[in-house]
């Protein structure tokens, strides 16, 4: 070989051992974005895992939150209903006890405006009685 064919294939040679270079910087860099890709899906899906996980946690608790509201409300619904039942029972039995009373109360009325009577006839009676003694 001549110089000039070896000038010429050290040329060639740099050129290709400079173009295999940048292939291998490109392919470097392009590796490195794709890691770096990576690392921010990784963190990406980590955070929403941690979110899920999260929301999941407080979709638990308000679950048990409503099941204990809902059982407090039937227990306070059941002992409404319970207090009213024993209200209405006590009502009714205080309406019977005061109309009982009440029948009595006007029987002594009744037999009170008797006595009454005979009392004001008696008086009377013993009145002219009385006057009728005077004379």
């Amino acid at each position: 070989m001549s110089a000039e064919q070896q000038r010429v294939e050290m040329e060639r040679l740099s050129r290709e051992l400079a173009e295999t270079t940048q292939e291998k910087i490109q392919a470097a860099e392009y590796g490195l974005a794709v890691l770096e890709e990576k690392q921010q899906l990784k963190q990406q899906y980590d955070e929403l895992e941690a979110e899920y996980e999260s929301v999941r946690q407080e979709l638990e608790l308000l679950r048990e939150a409503f099941g204990q509201a809902h059982s407090n409300h039937r227990k306070v619904a059941a002992d409404g209903e319970s207090r009213e039942e024993s209200l209405i029972q006590e009502s009714a039995c205080k309406e019977a006890y005061y109309e009982l009373r009440m029948q009595e109360l006007q029987a002594e009325l009744r037999q009170a405006r008797n006595i009454l009577t005979n009392t004001e006839s008696e008086n009377e009676r013993l009145a002219t009685i009385t006057q009728e003694l005077r004379e």
